[in-house]
């Protein structure tokens, strides 16, 4: 291992996780699922936030495992406690799914909400989700963007 590898998984989780001194530093998402993955060997405690092992989900389907991205998705949205993240998480299962009936029922629900808001986020890239599905575009690197192109 070496010396900065055994920096980074000093750090603490906020730093690891949150800054880009972390996982973020890697451009290559096996390389973010390699590191998030020895973070977790080292600091077992990491996998009680769901907002990590929500970003270890994410790595893992950029990866291209969807199978194991979308299996971690379903379980942090299980343990999910904020109603917003819960939201979002969904509406990502359901694209990454194909499940536009489940994204679609979910959308109309929070329409209202969902349109009105054109800061947060999280809610441009479900927007952008709609549109690249719309366009039967289901890619989840061009979809997780605030600057749309599926349109």
């Amino acid at each position: 291992m070496n010396e900065n590898k055994e920096k980074m998984l000093k750090m603490s989780l906020h730093d690891f996780d949150q800054t880009g001194d972390g996982w973020r530093k890697f451009k290559d998402p096996k390389q973010q699922v390699e590191i998030i993955t020895s973070y977790l060997k080292t600091n077992p405690a990491a996998a009680n936030d769901q907002t990590f092992m929500w970003h270890l989900g994410q790595a893992l389907v950029f990866a291209g495992d969807l199978t194991d991205g979308i299996a971690r998705m379903k379980e942090t949205n299980a343990k999910e406690q904020h109603e917003f993240n819960k939201l979002y998480q969904l509406f990502t299962i359901a694209f990454l799914e194909k499940d536009m009936t489940s994204f679609d029922a979910l959308y109309d629900k929070y329409k209202e909400q969902i349109e009105k808001d054109d800061k947060n986020s999280n809610i441009q890239i479900v927007k952008c989700m709609k549109q690249c599905a719309s366009k039967g575009n289901f890619d989840y690197k061009a979809a997780y963007t605030t600057r749309c192109l599926c349109q």
